[in-house]
């Protein structure tokens, strides 16, 4: 990922989920639940990305697409953030994932 976004961009982040033993990419299905959410250095919630899964999961296996509009970017103040995402089964968290970057103005307008 980008370690940085500026203040209105768009927020659009691939990630994919892997088998830590095979090293292979790990399907994505209907008992799998994925969360996500973005945090400022304040702690608090600055937004909460929508999740697209690939549709394709034989090519794209574990991939996901993690978007937050323009509308809520332009909100964002310059500092750091964090954005948190879990994968759970049946319950049981199976990954958790931290991505720090940054949030800088924009200087040009």
């Amino acid at each position: 990922m980008n370690q940085t976004i500026k203040i209105g961009d768009s927020f659009a982040l691939p990630i994919q989920f892997y088998d830590t033993e095979t090293k292979l990419g790990m399907q994505i299905n209907d008992d799998m639940l994925i969360s996500a959410q973005i945090i400022n250095s304040q702690n608090q919630v600055i937004a909460t990305p929508v999740i697209t899964v690939y549709p394709d999961q034989e090519t794209d296996a574990g991939f996901i697409l993690l978007e937050v509009p323009v509308s809520i970017t332009s909100t964002w103040k310059a500092g750091s953030a964090q954005l948190d995402i879990k994968l759970s089964i049946s319950g049981n968290v199976r990954h958790s994932q931290n991505i720090q970057f940054q949030i800088i103005r924009s200087i040009t307008q």
